[in-house]
């Protein structure tokens, strides 16, 4: 197999991950090569004669006793507070659709390389939008752009499972998906990731802008820990508890005669071994949706005004250790 191998028109995943690898190395060679970084931040008044930062503006160097006091006086501060309920809590309106989509995909009979594959139409799109949102979160209101993505990112959600239901209705006699099913597809994530993008540049930049400079990498650290928590924790929770919502009956195979609920993993196993199909009355995909979904709406209505007020107050109140010019 060469390094170029395509298989009905989709390149091979050896092709895909040589053709990136070589494209990563040049742009990150030309980058070290021939981007300067120029800094743009406002010069602090606390100067040394010699025009050097004062020693109170300085990055501390701290061990490892000192990093966790630091983090617990980091947790003291009033506005951490809330921001920790919104990065802890934030993503739960979207657990279902991102956590589930992929899996109902390759339930229907979706090959995981072709789902995997989707990733190689979306890498051009991930490489863009960093760079063009990063344009409207570079002011002093970086989550603006955040509260317009949280609906629309909820209405993806519904798209998707519209999707969801659609999706079976195009399969072939074979097992087999028409084309049409994963250009339609394609297309829906890319209007996905817009959305995810969007958010996740926005509060990286807040994040970057609030953080103390004197404990910048522990600050970051910390907040963006929390953040990758809020996307991991409702995503296992509506993992476990969407078969709750899923029913399932035993029916006669080829017709729609109910024997009985097969609910259970003995029960299912049982209608298997009668020669009988355990079929899904109503799948718990759909209402883990709707519920992530109006979890999201009440949380954007309760964190709207919230989230525009940590916009609004003083960047010294996020500070661990005040200047002398903001003490004084």
């Amino acid at each position: 197999m060469n390094a170029w191998e395509f298989r009905a028109g989709i390149p091979h995943r050896k092709s895909y991950v040589f053709f990136w690898g070589w494209v990563f190395i040049v742009t990150t060679t030309l980058v070290l090569i021939l981007k300067r970084e120029v800094d743009m931040s406002i010069p602090s008044n606390n100067t040394t004669a010699s025009g050097e930062p004062a020693p109170e503006d300085e990055e501390l160097e701290l061990g490892v006793v000192e990093s966790y006091t630091v983090l617990y006086k980091i947790m003291k501060l009033k506005p951490v507070h809330y921001m920790i309920a919104i990065l802890l809590t934030g993503k739960l309106a979207f657990a279902a659709t991102d956590g589930m989509t992929s899996l109902k995909l390759i339930a229907m009979g979706i090959p995981k390389d072709r789902l995997a594959s989707i990733a190689v139409f979306l890498t051009p799109m991930q490489i863009l939008l960093p760079w063009m949102i990063g344009k409207w979160t570079a002011g002093p209101r970086p989550l603006n752009i955040f509260l317009l993505a949280f609906p629309y990112r909820i209405f993806i959600g519904g798209v998707f499972a519209a999707l969801i239901w659609w999706t079976p209705h195009f399969q072939l006699p074979d097992g087999k998906f028409e084309y049409s099913v994963y250009f339609v597809w394609i297309s829906g994530y890319m209007f996905h990731q817009l959305a995810t993008y969007s958010m996740f540049v926005s509060m990286m930049a807040f994040i970057a802008q609030i953080s103390d400079p004197r404990i910048g990498g522990t600050y970051m650290t910390m907040l963006n820990t929390l953040n990758n928590l809020g996307g991991n924790w409702p995503v296992t929770v509506v993992l476990a508890v969407t078969d709750w919502f899923t029913y399932k009956d035993c029916v006669v195979k080829g017709s729609k005669d109910v024997l009985y609920a097969c609910n259970t993993k003995v029960l299912a196993d049982q209608c298997a071994a009668g020669g009988d199909v355990c079929e899904v009355a109503i799948d718990g995909y759909f209402i883990s949706v709707a519920a992530c979904s109006v979890i999201g709406i009440l949380w954007y209505k309760v964190f709207f005004n919230k989230l525009k007020y940590l916009q609004k107050i003083p960047r010294a109140q996020w500070r661990v250790f005040p200047s002398r010019a903001v003490a004084n």
